[in-house]
């Protein structure tokens, strides 16, 4: 139901009385009288008719403020208490920020025990919801809750209430991996845990914490199952991409052969669960929590300097004041732990780079220790290296794993580290303590990822800190900021600011599996583009509408040939989406399955190492056919030599060894023609190459000569991440497919994809343990201090205790993501 306040602007006294408010300037009395009893008549709307939110968020935006900023905290308690937001209620009284009559306290101090779970307190809907999950006997179960509302304390209690034998908790990445696997580890110790597919030792009891390109691996074996799937982030159904089309796949397959498995989605970003259907008959039960306890405070830099406040309740703009430039701005209203936020890697540093340049240096011991480990570990000429000294820390998708989860360990951990600049790595769900938010840029975000995105910002349990007596943290500070440098010239947010207006956001469904994907919409729009004569778009509407129809008969089939031992090979290639690779999917089932059975007659290929066999059975003579021109490097020997090396140098060396490894080569080719036009991709290219037209390419080479050797140590460690991610994400699969239909040999794969024929530091490759950690391990003779135990957890010696003591602190870090030292 859509509500809007604009109305309200016409009220004078209503106005200036809200302008002050959303300001943060105390009201004097009339005015505080005023909007209270406003804030009353709200709440008698929102009684009468629930679907009116809207009313009850901006009575509970009145009565926060005046907490906030005039310090009357009885409204607030008599809101929070009457309306189930309890958290608020235990908080005001514990902490006496309002002194009511005694038997009042006493009798809200015994409401709040009742909802004591897990050492918090939760809202009355909060707790409603909750038990309704675990208690409920649906098939297929949802809840959606705002950021923080108890997802994760969710899962383990779906886990043990439920008691399934064969349990699947699928994330969306591997950073959230780690932490799920943790947090299951710590409050259900007593069960086998796995999260790698091929941990799994054909135990009949077990969870699996999965991504689930995992899970599907582990169901190739079609006697698997899982009684139990909860679903993380389920909001990714939505998408359209191969991540989204696999987790769709993977939820159908396991109802195929589970009829009475039973589904949770989890999700802060979900309208409707009806548009989770992927079968027309299923029946979803859903919980929502819908009342927000945060209020964001929406700032607005102007590139002409001008600063304002939005309050989305009248969507009106309140000159607040002027700051020079954007980046003064930043500073002067930076608190304990701020994010900046920008959706381009190469953005992030050069945004990094010009804060670097404005911070005052601290070089407290913790930070220039800090700095040390990371020069150790990583290199010298990293520019965080320089930048820790400063409380700086940057993240993004092209720093190697292993520096990404570290650092940010150490801005959650260490309270000098004051500043992370960083693009949607934030948004895969792991916990980070921000209280402050700059958004640089808001290309790709809709509004639902800028609720998402803002929900970061003062999670709940730095929200009821004790020792702050203030709840200040209820309105995260979330500032947008105009710049020619990081959005465009002339740059205006205000539209993307007006987008939070509501509160409630559709969802957008793009994955054409879904039941209530919207397919006619499409044909219609086709049907009008013919009409009208739009050539370009009738193009591209007829491309998508091949595309969704070749992934719905493509998906249908993998489904309803589940236990059909035919066509195995074309299975093999459906299931790993290389066919995507090529042109015509349907020819290359027929090329690459005559290939199967006769590219062991090839002269070299017995001998061959395992990326020349992808070369010979996936691209010689199929040149023509390939898309993707990444892929079709390797039908160049140096391009697969380069990958043999590089495979190589992953397994062996560290990361710091790698790096300067890149470094030479970069010194050796730098003034040669291919160091001039260097091969980078589009999120760090500066030039492109000149076509036969004489129009210049993509911008996706750089220049190797013109670069300092700073530059060249950090375009290493880009280009050691982004080769890593093609080798994961691209070539293991095709090496995958090759394992999958006899054409290598057990030792072969293990080689390749663990580094090592040795079964028992294979055991701990396969649970996450990286190949340069094992070798160092094994260096220092430490393998023989590590077992792996019945539940597939790491138990270690006195010895190995000893040793992991003296180590410095990257290397406890890396380990104590699967050890409790």
């Amino acid at each position: 139901m859509a509500i809007y306040f604009n109305w309200l602007k016409d009220d004078k006294l209503f106005l200036s009385s809200m302008k002050k408010m959303t300001l943060n300037i105390p009201l004097d009395t009339s005015e505080m009288e005023y909007l209270l009893s406003c804030a009353v008549i709200f709440l008698e709307e929102y009684h009468k008719d629930k679907r009116k939110n809207l009313y009850f968020e901006i009575a509970y935006f009145i009565v926060l403020k005046s907490a906030i900023n005039n310090s009357e905290y009885e409204p607030l308690l008599d809101v929070s208490s009457n309306f189930g937001l309890y958290p608020v209620s235990n908080y005001i009284t514990k902490n006496n920020l309002f002194t009511s009559s005694l038997s009042s306290e006493f009798s809200l101090l015994y409401q709040l025990r009742k909802f004591e779970y897990n050492s918090i307190i939760e809202t009355y809907e909060q707790k409603k919801s909750r038990l309704e999950l675990v208690s409920s006997d649906d098939e297929e179960n949802c809840y959606i809750a705002p950021t923080s509302f108890g997802k994760s304390s969710l899962i383990t209690e779906i886990i043990r209430e439920k008691q399934f034998n064969k349990v699947a908790v699928i994330v969306p990445t591997k950073s959230l991996l780690i932490q799920t696997y943790k947090l299951i580890k710590k409050n259900l110790s007593n069960r086998k845990i796995i999260f790698h597919d091929e941990m799994y030792d054909g135990s009949d009891d077990f969870i699996a914490i999965f991504t689930q390109e995992r899970a599907l691996r582990l169901l190739k074996d079609d006697s698997i199952s899982f009684d139990l799937l909860i679903i993380d982030e389920a909001h990714n159904l939505f998408n359209y991409d191969s991540r989204s089309i696999l987790l769709t796949r993977l939820i159908r397959r396991n109802r195929k052969r589970n009829p009475k498995s039973v589904n949770y989605y989890l999700s802060p970003l979900i309208s409707d669960s009806n548009n989770l259907k992927i079968e027309s008959q299923q029946e979803i039960f859903e919980r929502k929590i819908i009342s927000n306890i945060k209020e964001a405070d929406i700032h607005e830099y102007k590139e002409s300097g001008e600063v304002r406040k939005y309050n989305r309740f009248l969507d009106v703009f309140f000159e607040s004041g002027y700051s020079e430039n954007f980046l003064s701005y930043i500073i002067e209203n930076s608190k304990d732990k701020n994010f900046l936020y920008l959706r381009a890697p190469k953005r992030v540093e050069e945004l990094s780079i010009l804060l670097d340049s404005k911070l005052e240096f601290i070089g407290s011991p913790s930070l220039i220790e800090l700095s040390d480990v990371i020069s150790l570990n990583v290199h010298k000429d990293f520019y965080c290296v320089d930048y820790i000294k400063k409380g700086l820390v940057y993240l993004h998708g092209k720093l190697p794993d292993l520096i990404k989860e570290y650092l940010e360990f150490k801005f959650s951990k260490n309270k000098e580290v004051k500043y992370v600049v960083a693009n949607s790595v934030i948004l895969e769900g792991v916990n980070l303590p921000v209280d402050n938010m700059y958004i640089m840029n808001t290309n790709s975000l809709d509004a639902k990822s800028l609720t998402n995105l803002i929900g970061r910002v003062n999670r709940l349990n730095e929200v009821f800190d004790d020792k702050r007596k203030s709840l200040d943290k209820l309105m995260p500070s979330v500032h947008f900021i105009n710049s020619e440098h990081f959005n465009r010239k002339g740059g205006n947010m205000e539209n993307q600011i007006r987008k939070l207006k509501s509160g409630v956001f559709k969802d957008t469904l793009e994955n054409p599996l879904l039941v209530n994907f919207d397919i006619d919409k499409m044909k219609l729009e086709l049907e009008k583009a013919r009409e009208g004569n739009k050539l370009e778009k009738v193009t591209i509407l007829e491309r998508k509408l091949n595309e969704y129809q070749e992934i719905k008969g493509r998906e249908d089939f993998l489904i309803a040939s589940e236990l059909d031992n035919h066509n195995r090979v074309k299975k093999v290639l459906l299931e790993s989406d290389i066919l995507s690779f090529y042109f015509n999917p349907e020819k290359m089932i027929n090329q690459l399955s005559n290939k199967v059975d006769t590219i062991d007659q090839h002269s070299t290929w017995k001998e061959s190492h395992i990326i020349d066999k992808v070369y010979l059975f996936f691209i010689q003579d199929l040149e023509n056919h390939i898309i993707k021109k990444d892929f079709l490097r390797l039908q160049h020997e140096k391009a697969r030599d380069f990958y043999k090396m590089f495979t190589s140098n992953l397994h062996r060396l560290s990361l710091k060894e790698h790096i300067s490894d890149t470094i030479k080569y970069f010194q050796s080719i730098k003034n040669l023609p291919q160091g001039r036009e260097f091969y980078i991709g589009e999120s760090y290219g500066e030039v492109g190459k000149m076509n036969p037209d004489g129009k210049f390419g993509k911008a996706v080479y750089l220049d190797l000569a013109t670069k300092s050797n700073k530059e060249l140590a950090n375009i290493s460690l880009v280009k050691i991440k982004i080769e890593s991610d093609f080798v994961s994400y691209t070539l293991n699969n095709f090496v995958n497919v090759m394992h999958d239909l006899d054409l290598i040999s057990e030792k072969e794969y293990e080689l390749y994809i663990y580094g090592t024929t040795n079964k028992s530091n294979s055991e701990f490759v396969k649970l996450g343990f990286s190949g340069s950690l094992i070798n160092r391990l094994d260096r220092d003779n430490q393998m023989r201090n590590l077992s792996i135990n019945e539940h597939g957890l790491i138990e270690y010696n006195d010895d190995f205790y000893k040793y992991i003591n003296i180590q410095d602190d990257l290397i406890k870090f890396e380990i104590g993501k699967f050890i409790d030292i």
